[in-house]
């Protein structure tokens, strides 16, 4: 039985490849940054090893030791819930950069398998997109065999915005006329646990239906029962709020700065999804 260590593995993505794992065989070894993280995760996993990527020194030996591949869905929460000041660059980048630095040294990891951004080289300037595109190239380089798995969003980061649409208070960015296809976390998850022991070098996918920024904030707000106009929020007010939001909070800037660019971009992967947002918001409503 081959042993996978997930990264990553208490966030949506994570635990949904915990969940295909397990429906095959392979022997499961997840992280957690705490004990009380470890034993939520006991129940699902073979083994939890109680690390932080982020922090090199609690990072031994014993982390990779047995360990066959490697499947990372570590990253910072893009949730404007999370107050955690972390930057992208030390979390996607940093955290899993010490990890594949450890697997270099001491392990025998016949692949890693690393969940990054669609369309991330097209936005060098916006810190979670390089954070993604930084580690991609260090994975690349590392002689470590890889797969680089690409979605535009996942269907768990509208969940996010149900509280919001539930006070009245979700807008849009612009016009809100960019288009997107949001992916089911659980697929993007049987692509990497697939990517395992497939000779492919990049998986590229999104869910079947494409959608205006602005239609997405609408669904969102119809699932809590919110059928009003959404208000859209012009791009030149809100630029003019990000510098003063960089002085306060880097971590916050970080994720207005990404949210007002994927506002006026399109970003749609091939679609390879089958399951649709409307069916997933009516089940977590």
């Amino acid at each position: 039985m081959e042993t996978v260590l997930v990264l990553g593995s208490t966030g949506s993505l994570g635990s949904s490849v915990l969940e295909v794992l397990r429906q095959q065989s392979y022997r499961i070894r997840a992280t957690a940054r705490t004990p009380l993280k470890a034993e939520q995760l006991t129940p699902w996993v073979d083994e939890v090893m109680v690390c932080d990527p982020t922090e090199p020194g609690t990072l031994t030996p014993a982390l990779l030791e047995g360990v066959d591949y490697i499947i990372s869905a570590l990253g910072k929460s893009l949730s404007l819930s999370d107050d955690s000041r972390a930057s992208f660059h030390e979390v996607n980048y940093q955290g899993n950069l010490n990890v594949l630095k450890l697997a270099q040294a001491y392990g025998q990891v016949k692949k890693f398998v690393y969940v990054a951004a669609f369309s991330g080289e097209n936005h060098p300037n916006v810190a979670y997109f390089k954070a993604h595109e930084d580690f991609t190239k260090a994975l690349r380089k590392s002689g470590i065999p890889n797969s680089i798995i690409k979605p535009p969003v996942l269907f768990s980061a509208f969940l996010n915005l149900l509280p919001l649409a539930r006070k009245g208070r979700l807008a849009s960015f612009g016009p809100g006329d960019a288009i997107t296809n949001p992916i089911h976390e659980h697929e993007v998850a049987e692509a990497c646990v697939q990517a395992l022991t497939l000779p492919v070098s990049t998986i590229e996918l999104g869910g079947p239906v494409a959608y205006s920024r602005l239609q997405l904030a609408e669904l969102v707000g119809k699932a809590v029962g919110k059928n009003k106009p959404v208000p859209r929020v012009p791009y030149w007010l809100v630029r003019t709020f990000l510098p003063m939001v960089r002085l306060l909070n880097q971590s916050l800037y970080e994720k207005a700065a990404f949210f007002v660019e994927v506002a006026q971009t399109d970003c749609v992967a091939p679609a390879k999804g089958h399951l649709r947002l409307e069916d997933y918001l009516a089940e977590h409503v």
